[in-house]
């Protein structure tokens, strides 16, 4: 995730990135449902989320599996919690 455009929005302020010691980690299990793929159209608009991400990506790239399952755990543990579990069924 961090690349020369990315750390350009981040002195400018546009951008944000968050200090280890703040990220709440997790393991997500490989399941289609939870795949970056399908989850990143739906998250990707939520502001505060969004802080933590490149403005543009590469054409057809989404962004790293681990990174982006623990921001959203981050900022969105109850969602994150909730399709997990409906995974798991």
């Amino acid at each position: 995730m961090l690349n020369k455009d990315f750390l350009k929005e981040v002195l400018v302020e546009d951008k944000r990135l968050l200090p280890l010691n703040t990220v709440n980690w997790v393991n997500v299990p490989l399941f289609d449902e939870l795949s970056v793929i399908k989850l990143w159209p739906m998250v990707r608009s939520d502001e505060q989320f969004a802080k933590c991400f490149p403005s543009k990506l590469p054409k057809n790239r989404v962004p790293d599996r681990d990174y982006f399952f623990n921001i959203l755990n981050t900022f969105q543990p109850d969602y994150l919690r909730t399709i997990i579990e409906h995974a798991n069924k």
